[in-house]
């Protein structure tokens, strides 16, 4: 009797010991979310803060800022890197604006890449409906890409910057010779395929005739030449890979053999 009453309270010792250990490694698990949340701001002083919800806010009145946990404001001209639902961003310019952040596109062991988009006004000024002068002003925008190596800072990902970054490595700087030499040949393509349409439009002109009042152009040849020679370069661009790019995820990829 004695014997099965001692089995009995080792097992509810054991039960409750079991029980114990779940729950402790239930609330160690929870504090590993970075025991704060699943993302993050990074101030430019360093410090880090964390929580489950991050939003940037634009409000019509009133300034602009980030929002944690919908309760601590954060003004975006002191934060330098943040991750939320949209993904992990890094600080390019000066200000508080969105487009002073980037947005990590790959992820490389050294190398990583990061776009934003801007947004440009011409004033307006140009062609109207009413002649030449102060039309409607109009809106263009265009995507910026940049980089990062080693977590450092971002630079523009054009062919001077990485020429300098990836130079360790040959397979990337043979890329780099590729992009040099390729956009050599487009803007000589340009400038021919450009001389042979002003050409032909020149002969096409020249060669018009006027019939009953109206007159009839005669296109010349060599604008179809000319326009010809464009659009086939515009179509061996469309499908050739950016060699900026390669070279990026050549240096990434012989990292990781």
């Amino acid at each position: 009797m004695q014997d099965s009453i001692h089995s009995g309270m080792l097992k509810t010792r054991n039960l409750l010991t079991t029980v114990l250990c779940l729950l402790l490694g239930y609330t160690a698990f929870g504090q590993t979310d970075n025991g704060q949340g699943r993302y993050f701001l990074q101030l430019q002083d360093g410090r880090t803060f964390y929580g489950n919800k991050l939003q940037y806010k634009s409000p019509l009145f009133k300034s602009n800022h980030f929002l944690l946990d919908d309760s601590l404001k954060f003004n975006p001209s002191m934060v330098n890197v943040y991750q939320n639902d949209d993904g992990f961003f890094a600080r390019v310019d000066a200000g508080s604006r969105y487009d002073s952040f980037a947005k990590r596109l790959t992820d490389g062991p050294r190398i990583d890449r990061f776009y934003t988009t801007r947004t440009y006004y011409d004033g307006g000024y140009g062609y109207s409906p009413y002649g030449y002068g102060y039309g409607m002003p109009r809106t263009n925008r265009k995507r910026i890409y940049f980089f990062s190596k080693d977590n450092g800072p971002l630079y523009v990902m054009d062919f001077d910057n990485l020429e300098t970054a990836l130079a360790d490595n040959a397979s990337s700087m043979a890329l780099l010779q590729r992009y040099k030499r390729d956009k050599l040949i487009n803007t000589g393509v340009s400038i021919v395929g450009a001389g042979l349409l002003a050409v032909g439009a020149v002969k096409s002109i020249s060669n018009s005739q006027e019939v009953n009042g109206s007159t009839n152009l005669r296109i010349n040849p060599l604008m179809y030449a000319g326009a010809g020679v464009l659009g086939a370069q515009l179509i061996i661009n469309l499908f050739q890979k950016d060699k900026l790019t390669q070279a990026m995820e050549v240096y990434n990829y012989q990292l990781q053999q």
